[in-house]
């Protein structure tokens, strides 16, 4: 893969981090948890950060067990109708949840 597509990939994913309308929407929400109770909106923070990174983690673990699957290819083609590829897009997502769940479960 050239340098080139492997950054602009990296930064379509990382886009909703520098989204001005989601960071406008989290700083209001912010200031009216702070404004009402700054404990539980601190509580609420940690609790997001840690199930973001948990997520992070499962994926990197799904595409570490299913390294030569390419999701796209095989959701395209269960849009299209094909039920073989629509059952490994519902297996590789069960797989995720599976992991997701268990290392949550297991950090806590």
């Amino acid at each position: 893969m050239p340098r080139g597509l492997f950054l602009s990939k990296i930064f379509d994913t990382l886009r909703p981090l520098y989204d001005f309308r989601a960071w406008l929407l989290l700083l209001i929400c912010l200031g009216v948890g702070m404004v009402v109770d700054p404990a539980a909106t601190f509580g609420l923070a940690g609790y997001l950060a840690y199930v973001i990174g948990m997520w992070g983690a499962a994926l990197m673990l799904s595409k570490i067990l299913t390294p030569y699957i390419r999701l796209s290819d095989y959701a395209d083609a269960a849009l299209g109708g094909n039920m073989a590829a629509a059952l490994v897009v519902l297996a590789r997502v069960l797989l995720l949840i599976c992991i997701a769940i268990s290392i949550m479960a297991w950090g806590k």
